[in-house]
């Protein structure tokens, strides 16, 4: 009998303590992301939330340069890739926007929450962060 490779649905951040869903289910707009993070189970938890902008940037590697000049997702993040993925965080000046981080590039840039992102949700709380959640 064969098994397949089994790979975690989650990973805790050693750097800040944040569990994160290991497999994103796909782009859809801000909205509908948020909605998707209430409703999943992962792990047998149900506090799923999408992440805060500054928690979504914790996975890159400040301290590192690609050739491009740009920082790079941190090594030890297991689900590393060039996508681009909603903040839970609204553009204050523009209530019809929301933050995302474009891994292609470490851009932080705002948009419309009706266009469609990647969504990895996560939970815990952001102490090591500098802030607890409730202030994100």
């Amino acid at each position: 009998m064969e098994f397949g490779i089994q790979t975690p649905s989650t990973w805790i951040d050693p750097k800040t303590g944040l569990e994160w869903q290991c497999k994103s289910p796909g782009q859809m707009s801000w909205h509908e992301a948020q909605e998707y993070a209430k409703s999943i189970s992962l792990d047998g938890k149900t506090d799923w939330r999408l992440p805060a902008l500054a928690e979504l940037e914790s996975l890159l590697d400040r301290t590192m340069a690609r050739s491009d000049g740009r920082p790079p997702m941190r090594e030890e993040v297991p689900f590393r890739d060039n996508l681009s993925y909603w903040s839970s965080t609204t553009f204050e000046r523009h209530t019809k926007t929301a933050w995302i981080v474009m891994f292609d590039g470490a851009y932080v840039l705002s948009y419309y929450k009706s266009s469609s992102y990647y969504v990895r949700c996560v939970r815990g709380r952001t102490e090591s962060l500098g802030h607890s959640e409730e202030e994100l």
